[in-house]
C-alpha cells in the first residue's frame, strides 16, 4: 500500500475531530460534496441514520420468538 497515515499512538478524539474539520474546510469537502451532485437522482437512505434512531418495523420484522 502506498498511501501512509497518521499513526495515533494515544487517541486524543477531540484533535483528531479538529484535524479532519481543518482538512474539509481548507479543501471545501462540503462544498464540492454538495455540487458534485447536482442534477443527479436524490440519494435517500432507508432507516434510522444512527444506532439512536427509532428502529423500524424490517429490524423486528424477522425476529422470531
Amino acid at each position: 500500500m502506498s498511501a501512509k497515515f497518521t499513526e495515533y499512538k494515544g487517541l486524543d478524539l477531540p484533535t483528531v475531530a479538529s484535524e479532519v474539520l481543518d482538512f474539509w474546510k481548507k479543501n471545501n469537502v462540503f462544498e464540492k460534496s454538495v455540487t458534485s451532485r447536482e442534477g443527479a437522482t436524490p440519494c435517500v437512505f432507508e432507516g434510522p441514520p444512527s444506532v439512536n434512531g427509532l428502529p423500524g418495523i424490517h429490524h423486528v420484522f424477522g425476529t422470531r420468538y
